[in-house]
């Protein structure tokens, strides 16, 4: 599985309302592609949110969006990268290109 990352852009700024009506016809076409919503994060003037995800592929989630009629503006899967710090107090890269050695 791929971490995958969907950029929406909203024009008008996306409602509350809407949100829960898109969540709730996407979600069932997400499951049975493999596609499973990890979190999503909304510009605090809800005209932007990047949505991250578990799925087989970026291929396999623009499939399941446009499936369900849900626009988008990228998708890509993604290397999820996170600080580290050794004994020495030296800050490395957990994640960073192959495995998980540190950079």
């Amino acid at each position: 599985m791929a971490r995958v990352l969907v950029e929406k852009i909203f024009d008008p700024p996306i409602t509350e309302d809407q949100w829960n009506q898109d969540v709730r016809r996407a979600i069932p076409c997400h499951q049975s592609n493999r596609v499973y919503w990890i979190r999503s994060m909304m510009a605090h003037d809800r005209s932007r949110v990047i949505c991250e995800f578990d799925a087989p592929d970026a291929e396999t989630v623009r499939r399941s969006f446009r499936k369900v009629g849900l626009p988008f503006a990228r998708i890509w899967t993604v290397e999820v990268l996170e600080p580290v710090v050794d004994h020495q107090g030296t800050i490395g890269t957990k994640g960073w290109l192959v495995g998980d050695r540190q950079s």
